[in-house]
């Protein structure tokens, strides 16, 4: 099968980060239980004078019998067993015991005790065995101090003693009474504290103390309000606090004692007294039972409660939650003695979960054992819980239904954990659970798998590293925050990432989970700078798995990311050379990951005063832009233009002097040679000229191969230049070499701002009204400043003076020199043309500096200007934004820098001031952002905030704010965010190659099957049109389809698998379904929101610049068009004149139209949606004269023998010598020497789905061009030859059949063969010159022997290409016949006997040996009138059947009549 083109992840989903819900499982308030206050109310020997005891009566008070000794002896026995009992499970605790109490006594160890644990947990254990059942009015019974009578204690006083936060345990009858008057008493005591602190604050008076809130109070009672305790003899009378402290042994106990159970008869209470072992020692039979004890009861309470409450109960506080697992051990053995358990807050009922089954199994095998060990001294045998456990989180893990409930075993799996024996499964298992998506790893982290594996990473053992690092990066994916708790095992990440003998997936994640670490977190970039970090990522930059390039790059980006320090560190080791190598990576992720680490090492020194990081930063950005300038992926222009943004920022005032030239000097350029006529030159915001409909001007690329120029320019400039505002007139020799530099980068990013991805020439304009906003601050600046010094009068005075002068230059000024620095204003204003901005309510605002000036000479400069009373620099004041913030000092050669004097002193005029602050209010009413002062920035960008901060005017600047962030990153991260089954298989057995971005296999999925389906329909279409096309003669006289279209029809393509014609015309490609009868419409996608709102809000002085991104009409007419996975879903390739390809997919079903529709009515179409575009050939370029960059270069010396850089003004710099020719930057000032319009050129393709390439020739260019779409690179470029010609015609490909041969018919007449195989500069075999006129048609047979030419004079030859290729005339031709001199269409089937010609009257079908086979006249047909001669004719790629567009604007398919 052939691989599918477009199918990676980066074409199937938008560039944004991965959707996903992150639920918060730190526990925000960590409580611990610091003291314990244990109140035994048991009057020994007295019973309560309301409970009638039975006999026998249970009597063991924590398993004492108090008749065995005396009663003040008894009391002392039970207090210290019960503190014991408690030290289990919190031995760091403050233990206070109360025996037989008064409410004196109470009151005094309570308020001590808050007072001692501050804002800690208190727990009152209490036990009423000894006394009263509680009152209905919520009270307590305790004595007097002579025993003589029994006191109430209002729980009300209880929880103001005790406060909050506390947990309360209540160990007697009815005890459900005490919490059901809880609740109002807690509501009843806040709401008269807060009664208590709003008084105190209105008297002015201290506030004595604060709000304590009672929401986080714990209750646990024995019993319901109408229960009373059980008496069964076999039981201890204090059952509750026994299965509270000792759950084991009243478990055991319990079990023992039910005779339905009955596994165990042999089993007596005296020897559960015996077993052998210690809680906390896991390899004893004490020990591994509450082990397992702890797994099922989390495992009962994380599948029953509410995740909020499970987090706030079993894992808040230690005791906490093990009184609640033991909670529930309570609740099945009371209930079962009709007793329920009371909590608050109250638990859902969990007696009857299925997890007690496998408990009591546990039991019963453990017990199984107790005698052995006991009598006969046995070993103790392990029991397979654990074991059992994971097999059945395995089998769940391995049922793939979608639909299945989380798996009840995960609190289990992270038990097993702790055991050495089975760690490794249950990481495995785990990690197979992560993997399952972001809900997975929310789970896991809810259920409290961070500190077991946090822990893990202190472990040695080797086998567990690959494990833990994939679990690592699943949940740092999911929750970044966790790097903070990684910083001091990053050294376990980076030796994974240094052993080779791990597995290249594993060391992938291992880089990313390293930088994760060090993103955007200082800390984490100091301990990873000081490990080996940069040097192992250098030394694995060239690994085989694409994956592990792609974040090893990002890694090393994020290191140096903001932190200078990592950037010098990678500058000695030459780092940023070590990733120019990945700039031309076959996979266009590791690529924009190259140029993410570059950007991130340019914007990492602030400091510019270090001229050695100046030339630096000017080398990457020129490598940058010429190594992937022209980079096919929009993933990776984008990335540049994030990258190339921080040299603006850094080196701001270099580009304004940049922008205020060009934007001169075409204007300049535009009056001399056009006399007034609208200039098309790079005016980046004025008004654009009309559009053809046919093509689009664009500003030229920047050319290519100037890397050694610029290299040996920066060298040879020893001395320093000066980077500030006068730097262009400090030292003219040496500020010439920087200023091309930055002009060569302007003309990039402005390339950039017209780029055809709309995502890319959205974010670069942005960069692009970055620099007009700081020259018109610049320029508003100086103005105030002038203003202030002149008064109003004479600044009125001066502005009608300047407003004549500007008339005058607008209309006849002839030259203009280029300014010293950006700071000079009077030239640009009186020799530039530039008009000042639209105020008031007389016009809106228009898109930027001089916004009349590019609408062609001074016509409309005068109805621009204002009222005379305001003055020229408040309107610009206006337009920016206003007031004080344009006042700031351009970015320059350091961030240190003062502020300039002139402009910090600016003060507005009184009449200006309205305006100003008018104009702040709509700026910031427009963009939705502005500063506590009220003072907006002066840029008018409406997405970005003040790139320069001052921090309290101090002088010293902040760190640097972007002007735009792109998605690349955390798209990156959501690689491993997303479950297994979306990301790209991988090749660790060698079975694939690790270059390819293949996705896994899912043998069940429907989309597979789907695919099996269209195979062999495929097969079984192609197999019935084989057998069709060896029939001795075929007749194509009868229509299958006809329609009208809108307009005549330049293209047509019968779709190989699908009943469907493709039509081009204009700008728009459709796609007509015969049986549905519907269109499929691959024009323009809806405009970005962004820039929709954008051009919508005129008063945004982008907005004009937005508007024309954002229409739909800017594309130029298609030229060609291929259909990518016809073997699937297929995608539409579209070339346009402009050299622009654009590649779309159908969204959605199609939308059924009638036969009937009107021509002239918009098609029914469906959703379409752009997927990729970028320039297949150089933009046309045209050389103005005057252009600044020519001037700078001559001024330079003359510089010679610079690739694509032509200094003579007339002659048009043509595409000779591949990607960088033809794109000089001489034609930076576009149409500026009055240049309307060259022919549109015609862009001609061949798509090889096979191969996955794409060739692409111009009849404007002479050399064809090799596009792999599978890595969006440019393969090669082919030279035509050394004669004069251009590509007409390219032969077609088949599609499953490899074919290294590339037929291109020329301008010439001749027909050229080119070998993919061979170097370019070899790889053209042969020239045939059997043509004297342009080649109409050339096709290359599917059998690869053959092949079929003609030309516009009506000459068809069929040539043998094996044949001896001497010189010799009609060497190879094998039938030749002449056609007629009028033909307009020809078409070539690749496996049928049918070449077909058409001219005015007829479209004639011959055989290869130029017998005709029919002939279809224009004036017949069913229809029975007459149509127009054809236009275009194309064969079905396997079926016998013609598609035909006629001039008339009807298009038509002819199918075959079997003749007998």
């Amino acid at each position: 099968m052939c691989p599918l083109s477009f199918s990676a992840m980066r074409h199937r989903e938008a560039i944004v980060q991965w959707a996903y819900h992150r639920h918060a499982w730190r526990i925000r308030e960590r409580m611990k239980t610091a003291s314990v206050a244990l109140v035994l109310c048991l009057n020994i020997g007295v019973d309560p004078p309301d409970v009638v005891k039975i006999q026998p009566c249970s009597r063991l008070e924590c398993w004492i019998d108090p008749s065995s000794v005396s009663a003040p002896k008894a009391m002392e026995q039970i207090g210290s067993n019960l503190q014991m009992q408690y030290e289990r499970w919190q031995p760091r605790a403050r233990y206070k015991k109360c025996h037989d109490p008064t409410v004196e006594d109470v009151k005094k160890l309570c308020t001590s005790l808050r007072r001692n644990a501050k804002g800690e947990r208190i727990l009152f254990h209490y036990n009423g065995h000894g006394v009263p059942k509680p009152t209905a009015n919520g009270e307590i019974w305790v004595f007097n101090k002579t025993f003589t009578q029994y006191i109430p204690l209002s729980i009300f006083e209880l929880i103001n003693w005790m406060a909050a936060p506390s947990i309360y345990v209540y160990d007697c009858s009815n005890a459900g009474i005490i919490i059901n008057s809880f609740q109002p008493f807690a509501e009843q005591h806040e709401h008269e504290l807060e009664k208590a602190l709003a008084a105190q604050a209105l008297a002015g008076t201290q506030l004595a103390s604060q709000l304590v809130s009672y929401k986080n109070c714990i209750h646990l009672a024995a019993c319901a309000a109408n229960e009373i305790l059980p008496m069964n003899a076999q039981l201890p009378a204090d059952l509750f606090t026994s299965c509270l402290t000792t759950p084991i042994n009243i478990a055991l106990k319990w079990y023992a004692m039910q005779e339905k159970l009955g596994m165990v008869p042999r089993i007596q209470s005296e020897l559960i007294d015996k077993i052998p072992g210690k809680v906390n020692d896991r390899r004893t039979m004490m020990g591994e039972l509450n082990w397992i004890f702890t797994a099922i009861t989390d495992t009962i309470a994380w599948n029953t409660l509410p995740r909020e409450l499970f987090q706030r109960l079993f894992r808040q506080d230690l005791l906490v939650a093990s009184l609640f697992r033991n909670f529930l051990l309570a609740e099945r053995i009371l209930r079962s003695h009709d007793c329920t358990p009371v909590s608050l807050p109250a638990l859902p009922p969990c007696h009857r979960h299925a997890m007690w089954k496998a408990w009591d199994l546990v039991v019963d095998l453990a017990l199984q054992q107790l005698p052995d060990i006991l009598e006969q001294q046995a070993a103790y045998r392990q029991l397979p819980f654990f074991e059992h456990q994971l097999t059945a989180f395995q089998v769940w893990l391995d049922s793939e239904s979608e639909s299945r409930t989380p798996p009840e075993q995960l609190p289990i799996v992270l038990q097993v954990l702790l055991s050495q024996v089975h760690r490794l499964r249950a990481l495995e298992l785990l990690a197979r659970f992560l993997d399952l998506g972001p809900w997975a790893v929310n789970l896991a982290l809810g259920v409290g798998i961070f500190p077991y594996v946090l822990k893990l990473l202190q472990s040695s053992t080797r086998e567990l590293r690959p494990v833990l690092v994939f679990i690592w990066a699943k949940i740092l994916a999911v929750d970044p925050s966790c790097q903070v708790d990684l910083v001091k095992e990053y050294k376990y990440f980076l030796t994974v990432l240094q052993d080779t003998s791990v597995s290249k997936q594993h060391r992938t994640m291992s880089a990313f989970v390293l930088a994760s670490i060090v993103h955007n977190f200082l800390l984490g970039q100091t301990s990873a700078l000081q490990g080996p970090l940069l040097s192992i990522c250098l030394e694995q930059l060239n690994d085989g798995s694409w994956l592990l390039r792609q974040w090893l790059a990002i890694c090393l980006g994020m290191l140096w990311q903001n932190f200078e320090k990592a950037r010098w560190s990678g500058a000695r080791d030459l780092a940023h050379e070590k990733l120019y190598v990945l700039l031309r990576d076959p996979i266009p992720e590791v690529r924009a990951a190259a140029v993410f680490a570059l950007g991130t090492f340019i914007s990492s020194v602030t400091d510019r005063s270090e001229e050695q990081a100046n030339n630096i930063d000017r080398i990457i950005a020129i490598t940058l832009l010429e190594t992937v300038g022209e980079d096919m992926s929009p993933l990776v222009r984008l990335e540049l233009a994030a990258a190339l943004q921080w040299m603006v920022l850094l080196f701001e005032s270099q580009f304004v002097t940049v922008y205020m030239s060009e934007h001169m000097n075409s204007h300049t350029s535009s009056l001399v040679s056009c006399g007034g006529e609208r200039s098309a030159s790079i005016t980046h915001g004025l008004p654009t000229p009309p559009q053809s409909s046919n093509s689009l001007d664009r500003a030229p690329h920047v050319s290519m191969g100037f890397s050694s120029f610029i290299f040996n320019m920066i060298s040879a400039s020893a001395v320093n230049v000066s980077m500030g505002g006068s730097g262009g007139s400090s030292n003219t020799t040496n500020a010439i070499p920087f200023q091309y530099i930055f002009t060569k980068l302007w003309q990039g990013i402005y390339n950039l701002g017209q780029d055809p991805y709309p995502q890319v020439a959205a974010k670069a304009q942005k960069i692009i009204g970055h620099v007009r906003d700081a020259a018109l601050c610049m320029i508003t600046a100086k103005e105030a400043t002038n203003a202030t010094t002149a008064g109003c009068t004479g600044g009125r005075d001066r502005d009608r003076d300047t407003e004549q002068k500007l008339n005058t230059s607008n209309l006849g000024s002839s030259s203009v020199s280029l300014p010293p620095s950006p700071n000079t204003r009077c030239n640009y204003l009186g020799a530039g043309g530039e008009s000042p901005p639209v105020g008031g309510t007389h016009a809106p605002a228009t898109g930027g500096v001089g916004g009349a000036a590019g609408g062609g000479g001074g016509a409309g400069s005068a109805a621009g200007f204002a009222p005379a009373s305001a003055s020229r620099w408040a309107l610009k004041l206006r337009m920016s934004g206003g007031g004080d913030a344009q006042q700031r000092k351009l970015r320059t050669s350091s961030m240190n820098d003062e502020p300039d004097g002139g402009a910090g002193g600016a003060t507005a005029m009184p009449s200006t001031a309205p305006v100003a602050a008018a104009a702040a209010a709509a700026a910031a009413s427009a963009t939705g952002q502005a500063d506590g002062g009220g003072n907006h920035s002066a840029r008018s960008s409406g997405s970005e905030n003040n790139h320069y901060t001052d921090a309290a005017n101090s002088g010293k600047s902040m760190q640097l704010q972007p002007i735009f962030q792109t998605q690349f990153i955390p798209w990156a991260i959501s690689y491993f965010t997303r479950p297994g089954k979306h990301r790209y298989s991988c090749a660790e057995d060698g079975s694939e190659e690790e270059g390819q971005q293949r996705w896994p296999i899912d043998r069940h999925s429907t989309a597979l099957r789907i695919r099996e389906f269209r195979y062999l329909r495929n097969k079984q279409d192609r197999s019935q049109a084989l057998n069709e096309n060896h029939k001795q003669r075929i007749r194509l006289d009868a229509f299958s389809f006809v329609r009208k279209t809108q307009f005549t029809p330049s293209l047509v393509k019968l779709l190989p698998y699908e009943r469907q014609i493709a039509v081009a015309y204009k700008e728009k490609v459709l796609v007509y379904d015969f049986v549905r009868n519907s269109v499929f419409n691959y024009v323009t996608e809806a405009p970005l929101p962004e820039l929709t709102s954008i051009s919508k809000n005129k008063s945004w002085p982008h907005s004009q610049s937005y508007a024309r991104l954002a229409s739909a009409s800017q594309f130029a007419r298609v030229s060609s068009f291929e259909l990518l996975n016809a073997q699937d879903v297929g995608l539409m390739l579209v070339a346009h004149d402009d050299g622009v390809i654009r590649v779309w997919q159908s969204a959605g079903s199609s939308t059924t139209g009638t036969a009937s529709e009107s021509p002239m009515m918009p098609a029914t179409t469906t959703a379409t949606r752009l997927i990729s575009a970028w320039d297949a050939l150089p933009r046309h370029n045209y050389s103005g004269n005057n252009s600044y960059l020519q001037r700078l270069i001559t001024d330079a010396g003359g510089v010679s023998g610079v690739s694509g850089v032509s200094c003579s003004s007339n002659t048009s710099l043509t595409g000779i010598g591949g990607g960088s020719t033809g794109a000089g930057l001489a034609g930076a000032s576009l149409h500026s020497a009055g240049i309307s319009s060259l022919a549109s050129t015609n862009i001609v393709t061949a798509w090889q789905q096979y191969s996955q390439h794409l060739v692409v020739g111009s009849d404007y260019y002479r050399y064809l061009r090799i596009w792999d779409v599978e890595r969006e690179l440019r393969l090669s470029d082919l030279h035509l030859g050394r004669s004069e010609t251009t590509v007409r015609v390219l032969s077609p490909f088949e599609a499953n059949i490899r074919c290294d041969l590339i037929v291109a018919g020329c301008t010439d007449g001749s027909v050229r063969i080119f070998d993919k195989r061979c170097p370019p500069q070899s790889a053209r075999v042969h020239v045939y010159l059997e043509h004297s006129s342009p080649i109409l048609h050339a096709c290359l047979r599917s059998e690869g022997s053959s092949l079929v030419t003609g030309c516009t004079a009506g000459k068809v030859r069929v040539i043998d290409i094996r044949a001896s290729r001497t010189g010799a005339d009609g060497g190879g031709i094998l039938h030749q016949w002449d056609a007629g001199a009028d033909i307009t269409a020809m078409a070539c089937h690749q496996q049928a006997d049918a070449v077909a010609c058409g001219n005015a009257s007829k479209i004639s079908i011959y055989s290869l040996n130029g017998c005709t086979q029919s002939i279809l006249r224009n004036n017949e047909g069913f229809m029975g009138s007459k149509i127009g001669y054809p236009t275009c004719l194309s064969f079905h790629p396997y079926k016998v059947q013609l598609a035909v567009g006629f001039v008339d604007n009807t298009v038509a398919v002819y199918s075959p009549t079997s003749v007998l």
